[in-house]
């Protein structure tokens, strides 16, 4: 009976150790949160430029466009620099975002 418990005890320990490893080591990486970053700020400022066209800011609106340029740079940059440091399936949900966020820019920039 104690042979049972102790082995019982053993693995109840064990699988709170497995589990927790799996908890600690399928959060998300830095990496994924620097390109998440990104993402954010580049929406944010295809808002400013949204605004700066409905506006009619032309000087605005020049300087925001410069903005963009870089940021599809520098995603550019930082997609090949991450492809091997995070999954792929969370490279594809990301570069999706992007496009969709691209797309918002490219609309306004016809409109414009």
């Amino acid at each position: 009976m104690v042979r049972i418990k102790s082995t019982l005890s053993m693995l109840v320990v064990m699988s709170a150790v497995v589990g927790l490893v799996f908890v600690i080591g399928c959060g998300s990486s830095e990496e994924k949160h620097k390109m998440s970053d990104l993402l954010q700020e580049f929406s944010k400022t295809i808002d400013e430029y949204t605004d700066a066209v409905n506006k009619a800011d032309t000087a605005k609106k020049a300087e925001i466009e410069e903005k963009l340029k870089s940021f599809e740079h520098r995603w550019a940059d930082m997609k090949m620099k991450m492809a091997d440091q995070i999954t792929p399936q969370a490279l594809d949900e990301l570069d999706l975002d992007f496009k969709k966020i691209s797309e918002k820019y490219k609309s306004l920039s016809g409109k414009s």
